[in-house]
């Protein structure tokens, strides 16, 4: 081991000191005590958060004895970093002691995501998600501490090294997550129609049976999962095999959960993850029904955002989504996440609304539009990029204007109200297809 006057010490900043700076901190002592000193506080601490001890104790690393400090009680220490790990610590605005250097590598918040948890099973997910991130840094250090990152600043932090989060992402997931909780509560698109489903004239089997799925599979759903939300039949396309492990994004009342829990068998598993717990709550209300048509017992649903997967690393077959990822305000991490959680091999197969052309400004700046699954599309080769930027090959984009189409001709409220909005002559789907995406991981 090197000598304390050999090794970097390093300040892991956080708003309370409770969480992420703490697990920074016990992972550094772990893994990194050869080469770094470590150190954890925060600008307004308010003791250990005890889902983050378990989370920890659970990884063989004990922080149980640590406390939650003030930056001013280390005043006296002369780091080399200082390293925030959440995107609120440059609140207070905290001078960095001496010459330290300021690094930002922001984590999410456990607590945050864990809002909706409806147990501490649930809450759990997501502290050991952010855990293992963080670990994965830590095992980095010091070499990840003279990237391009570091902002060579003995002063106050500024907005190009600890910005708050960007207050658009939340809202996006507030509007998404209160109109799908509505959906949940008062049937599919709720009381206005429209929205990723057909209108009212036509039921939720009637649109499944148009877009691909099959008698035979609507057949073991159980009736309440099949809520007109469908764009595709991503099940159709991920080509499902016994004994695999599928995780549906944005599952849902759990509808093609449910559709391929018997191609996957009884030595399958299928995990569906949604970020609306009144979704979630239905969809844990379906599995008894599912279970009595089928003898099968191999579908589970956890609470998540997809940007932030309560899934272990290589873990999965393969990763289904119908009509969701246009929802999320991070794409590029969505992409990021399904590449993380893929097993060498695994497989995509995601059915997403996608845009030929931009949508004009009206369209994109209309909540329901996002609800339903069209304002927040991005362009058919934004998706293959991101797609390949997170590692995936083998992507392959295949158009389908003709759902658009459909949606139009019948009589869809919100796709009317689009028409309305685009140039005189055009159509939807000259802007808008319905797009399969397959893709492997390495």
């Amino acid at each position: 081991m090197a000598s304390a006057a050999e090794r970097l010490r390093v300040l892991f900043l956080c708003t309370g000191n409770s969480c992420r700076s703490q697990m920074a901190e016990g992972w550094a002592r772990a893994l990194r005590s050869d080469s770094i000193e470590p150190y954890s506080a925060g600008t307004e601490p308010h003791g250990l958060n005890a889902l983050a001890v378990r989370a920890m104790a659970e990884a063989g690393v004990d922080i149980s004895g640590h406390t939650s400090k003030t930056v001013d009680s280390l005043s006296g220490v002369a780091f080399d970093y200082v390293v925030t790990v959440c995107d609120s610590a440059g609140k207070a605005c905290p001078f960095a002691p001496g010459a330290a250097k300021v690094v930002h590598v922001g984590f999410d918040d456990p607590p945050a995501l864990a809002k909706f948890a409806k147990s501490e099973a649930d809450a759990l997910a997501h502290y050991r998600r952010v855990r293992d991130e963080i670990r994965r840094f830590v095992e980095t250090l010091p070499k990840a501490l003279t990237g391009d990152s570091i902002m060579n600043k003995p002063e106050c932090c500024d907005d190009s090294c600890c910005a708050p989060a960007a207050p658009d992402a939340n809202t996006v997931r507030d509007q998404v997550r209160e109109g799908y909780a509505k959906i949940a509560q008062d049937g599919c698109c709720g009381p206005s129609g429209g929205g990723c489903c057909g209108p009212s004239t036509f039921s939720p089997d009637q649109l499944a049976r148009a877009i691909g799925y099959s008698s035979s599979e609507l057949g073991v759903v159980p009736h309440s999962a099949n809520m007109g939300l469908s764009c595709g039949n991503p099940t159709a396309i991920a080509s499902l095999r016994p004994g695999e492990v599928v995780l549906d994004l944005g599952a849902g009342a759990g509808f093609d959960c449910f559709v391929a829990g018997p191609k996957v068998g009884k030595t399958g598993r299928v995990i569906g993850v949604d970020m609306t717990p009144d979704m979630l709550a239905k969809a844990r209300r379906n599995v008894a029904s599912y279970r009595e048509q089928t003898g099968l017992d191999n579908v589970e649903f956890r609470l998540g955002e997809i940007e932030a997967l309560p899934v272990a690393d290589a873990s999965v077959d393969v990763v289904i989504s119908n009509c969701v990822l246009n929802l999320s305000p991070d794409k590029p991490r969505v992409w990021r996440e399904i590449a993380r959680v893929l097993k060498p091999g695994g497989r995509v197969a995601v059915s997403d609304l996608a845009l030929v052309r931009p949508l004009p400004e009206s369209v994109k700046a209309d909540v329901e539009a996002l609800v339903g699954c069209v304002a927040g599309a991005v362009l058919v080769d934004e998706t293959r990029a991101m797609a390949a930027a997170a590692g995936l090959t083998e992507v392959a984009l295949t158009p389908k204007p003709q759902y658009i189409d459909a949606m139009t001709n019948w009589e869809d409220p919100l796709y009317r109200r689009i028409v309305e909005s685009l140039p005189a002559g055009s159509k939807p789907s000259d802007y808008i297809t319905s797009l399969d995406v397959s893709a492997v991981r390495r």
